[in-house]
């Protein structure tokens, strides 16, 4: 079959064949990019044994790390909600609101640089080595003594934590094709919400400890930043390098999950030939990846839909201890909706791979967020707020995941892409948001904080609505650009630097 044979096929796929044209029917126009699927029985066989293995192995591993990290970043909520924390510490009433943002400064500005060293060093290496500076840290904050040190603290945790979640992103996106990626990633991104949940059920435990020597909230530091220097050493020994040198893997096991990646991310020279990554990252992948507006705008967009996630889950002590429950029991009652947050994230992420869907789905997820932020805001009733916590925390979680396998999705080239998913952390400027929004004078209720949170949820919904609208616009325009083309402009396409990754003509996006 000729390029153009070939080329035209994809174009009939996404605009309609002639026939289809011809016949008055309506065509309906694809606007799914090219993907891997199995198309035969042992393909399938191969994909059910490689998935169950990568899952079983590497996604509990990250998650599990994952788990840590969001402990170990928000545990400073759990100590804030003990009696004697700040007094204790010598801090001031607005200083651990003020130090959740601070942590931003360093978490939110170093994911672009952090996560370009991760591809660079290979988040086999590059992971673990995180994992013990953060783990270090947060044992550190066991001798917090006065705000300067509390500040100092925080800004390094945020500095060593900051490439962990884009650099497991990255390394998700180079095991798994386009729609088995997602719900991976869902099931990644969700155990942000089981760490809240056990952060609250590990500080409830912890609490009732008594020691001669610590405090509860110095207990808290030492337990929890030492099961991550734990988890640091065995990930280094149980992440896998790359797929071809799995050792989890059979010898066709790994050369199935090659030829499926390089289906879905071709990694080819001008001529169309397979080349092994080089894990370079050029000035080139970097203009384009400052130069992307489409891009840039959908992470623009993910601020407003992660801020329920920055909110809960710093604050969710403080937030059901304003309803009316004691401290250590607010503790124990914000577990519950992170556990329905976590579960909303699964359902959500699995629904986006398996109808192939990211913006409606992230769409719908805030709706039903803003739907519990309604009552919340609206009712005085402290049990039905609490039950509505939980509606707000089953929408809130998917935006994350849900961009980054968009992200991933229409993105080719891997240089240029660990750069958008570093990027892409930038939206958790929503943490420095969040911080200055949930002050104590708003407290117990904090009504008017709700209210703006429910404002800008509302305003990345419908952002995520138009960029969903200007990819449709784009592909048909697209579609028609091409339509004519002949063989030696396919090829000239092809093989342009001009226009490189989804900036080629040909390209398809996913939306």
């Amino acid at each position: 079959m000729s390029n153009r044979e070939k080329s035209k096929a994809v174009l009939d796929e996404h605009v309609g064949s002639d026939a289809e044209k011809a016949s008055g029917v309506p065509v309906v126009c694809d606007r799914r990019p090219k993907y891997y699927q199995p198309t035969t029985d042992e393909e399938r066989t191969l994909d059910k044994k490689l998935n169950m293995k990568l899952d079983c192995i590497v996604i509990v591993i990250c998650a599990i790390n994952f788990v840590l990290q969001g402990i170990d970043k928000t545990n400073i909520g759990n100590a804030a909600s003990t009696d004697s924390f700040e007094h204790d510490a010598h801090l001031k009433k607005n200083d651990v609101s003020d130090s959740v943002s601070l942590l931003s400064a360093t978490f939110v500005t170093l994911q672009p640089i952090s996560t370009v060293l991760g591809r660079r060093i290979g988040p086999k290496y590059f992971i673990p080595l995180l994992m013990l500076s953060w783990g270090a840290v947060c044992m550190a904050h066991a001798g917090i003594h006065n705000s300067a040190t509390l500040v100092a603290l925080r800004l390094l945790l945020g500095a060593f934590e900051a490439g962990f979640v884009p650099t497991c992103f990255y390394y998700l996106g180079t095991l798994y094709p386009h729609y088995m990626l997602g719900f991976r990633l869902g099931l990644f991104a969700g155990m942000f919400s089981i760490a809240a949940a056990f952060s609250g059920l590990i500080a409830y435990g912890i609490f009732h400890i008594h020691s001669p020597l610590y405090k509860d909230w110095q207990l808290l530091f030492l337990v929890e930043g030492g099961v991550t220097l734990l988890m640091a050493i065995v990930t280094l020994f149980v992440l896998p390098d790359k797929l071809s040198t799995a050792w989890f893997l059979s010898p066709a096991e790994r050369a199935h999950a090659v030829h499926r990646m390089q289906i879905d991310n071709p990694q080819v020279d001008k001529d169309g030939n397979h080349v092994e990554d080089n894990h370079k990252v050029t000035m080139q992948n970097l203009r384009d990846a400052i130069t992307d507006w489409r891009k840039l705008l959908i992470v623009c967009c993910n601020i407003c839909s992660v801020l329920p996630v920055s909110v809960f889950s710093v604050f969710m002590p403080l937030i059901v201890k304003g309803m009316g429950y004691s401290g250590v029991k607010a503790n124990l009652m914000s577990v519950s909706p992170f556990v329905v947050g976590a579960f909303g994230v699964f359902a959500f992420m699995y629904l986006s791979d398996r109808f192939h869907e990211r913006s409606l789905i992230v769409a719908v997820s805030m709706l039903l967020s803003l739907v519990g932020f309604g009552v919340l805001i609206g009712s005085n009733n402290a049990k039905l707020r609490y039950g509505f916590v939980h509606i707000c925390m089953a929408g809130a979680g998917t935006g994350g995941p849900v961009v980054v396998a968009w992200l991933t999705d229409n993105t080719p080239d891997k240089g240029t892409r660990s750069l958008i998913i570093g990027i892409n952390g930038y939206s958790n400027i929503a943490g420095v948001i969040a911080g200055q929004l949930f002050k104590k004078k708003y407290g117990p209720a904090y009504k008017r904080p709700l209210s703006i949170t429910m404002i800008l949820i509302s305003l990345g919904c419908c952002g995520y609505l138009i960029m969903r609208t200007v990819l449709m616009y784009e592909n048909r325009r697209r579609a028609k650009v091409i339509a004519h083309w002949t063989d030696e402009q396919y090829e000239e396409e092809r093989r342009t630097t001009k226009r490189r990754g989804d900036h080629k003509l040909t390209f398809v996006y996913g939306y």
